[in-house]
């Protein structure tokens, strides 16, 4: 057993933390390597911090990360991600680079690999290294099992692609390959703010992409914001107003049009949701409830959980209010400040804390303009056994 210390972020109190390095190591990090708890914490966090004080922040996290020789952490924006160098993710990883990816992501919440080259099978078993659900994986009853076609020898990594026509990818034939051209449209339909699978009791804790091939020229970029920082940066009275909140979650393919109609900036649907709604409802078609604002056990911090495109209305709650309300967070936890946006270049690799962060294809008239360039990526969302927990129990 290793004992490692860690600051408290509230209080910046000594933590300690026991880290196992025995064969389960990796599923234990996950509850025990962590940088301090709300509870055990004396002092009361301030609800917001400035710019200033969230760049210091950060560079306090940076210096606490654990030290691994060749291998550097460079922070990607103010509030959270970091570059990642000196490591051959080719290569089966030491219990201690991997205790360094898994204290990284818990602090900054991404991860990227420039230009990384990693292998399809390299890909599969970096990812493991992260918190999930082995048995699921072992028998691939994957979450996003939808998305079709899989890389065979890394099944955990589905294969997605725009106007791309191959003959031959990781082992697929051409045949297979077709499965996976999502041709123009679903750029112009990525516009919006969401979280993977966020109407899910599980939804996945990690999500990754690794970059075949980018459209290029910043077309196809993807922007990130932390919703921690989205429900800090609330006044405390909103924030008591929306912790009890929960959404009411349904699927567009389960409309018979299968489409939304959102406004330009991917924070507000337009379409007529009662009536979509009354459709579902009269063809047996449940709605998902989730918690809008959850906890993470580990270090207390409170988040918000949503997806433009799934999300109907709060409970209890009208649609235009619903909407109004949840806009207005979105627009101000999406500011440009507040985005880190990346720009995509071959064999890039990003992983990052789907719980902790809502992404969007880019917002503007740049996405719409690459519809007709190509575009190969791998895409995965980590499969978990731990739910959701509401900040607010209901």
């Amino acid at each position: 057993m290793n004992l490692t210390y860690y600051s408290c972020d509230y209080c910046g109190n000594r933590v300690n933390v026991t880290a196992s390095t025995s064969s389960r190591r990796v599923p234990l990090v996950r509850r025990q390597v962590s940088s301090g708890s709300r509870s055990d914490c004396k002092r009361k966090r301030p609800p917001s911090r400035n710019t200033s004080q969230r760049a210091f922040a950060r560079q306090m996290a940076l210096d606490r990360t654990p030290r691994v020789d060749g291998v550097s952490l460079e922070p990607l924006h103010q509030n959270f991600g970091v570059l990642v160098e000196g490591l051959d993710l080719n290569q089966p990883l030491t219990s201690e680079q991997q205790e360094l990816l898994l204290h990284a992501m818990n602090q900054h919440h991404l991860l990227l690999f420039r230009g990384a080259h990693v292998d399809a099978k390299a890909q599969q078993r970096l990812l493991q290294y992260f918190p999930h659900d082995r048995q699921a994986v072992e028998e691939q009853r994957f979450n996003n099992a939808f998305f079709q076609p899989r890389i065979p020898n890394a099944p955990l990594l589905a294969l997605r692609a725009h106007n791309v026509k191959l003959t031959e990818h990781e082992g697929l034939s051409e045949e297979q390959l077709k499965k996976a051209d999502l041709g123009g449209e679903s750029f112009r339909s990525s516009r919006l703010w969401h979280m993977d699978l966020s109407d899910d009791k599980c939804a996945p804790e990690v999500s990754a992409m690794y970059m075949v091939q980018p459209a290029g020229s910043g077309l196809d970029d993807t922007l990130f914001a932390s919703t921690e920082q989205m429900f800090d940066d609330l006044d405390e009275e909103t924030q008591q107003k929306i912790l009890p909140l929960r959404t009411v979650n349904q699927k567009a393919t389960e409309f018979i049009d299968g489409r939304v109609v959102l406004n330009k900036a991917g924070t507000r649907r337009l379409d007529d949701m009662e009536s979509k709604l009354k459709m579902t409802a009269e063809r047996g078609i449940p709605t998902k409830i989730q918690p809008f604002v959850i906890q993470d056990p580990a270090t207390g911090k409170r988040s918000i959980l949503v997806s433009v495109q799934r999300m109907m209305h709060f409970e209890g709650m009208s649609h235009k209010d619903s909407q109004d309300l949840l806009e207005t967070i979105l627009a101000m936890g999406t500011d440009d400040s507040k985005i880190y946006r990346h720009e995509w270049q071959p064999n890039d690799f990003v992983i990052w804390a789907n719980r902790k962060l809502i992404h969007s294809a880019s917002v503007g008239e740049s996405w719409m303009a690459a519809a007709d360039k190509s575009r190969l990526y791998h895409l995965v969302f980590l499969d978990t056994k731990e739910p959701v927990r509401a900040a607010v129990p209901g």
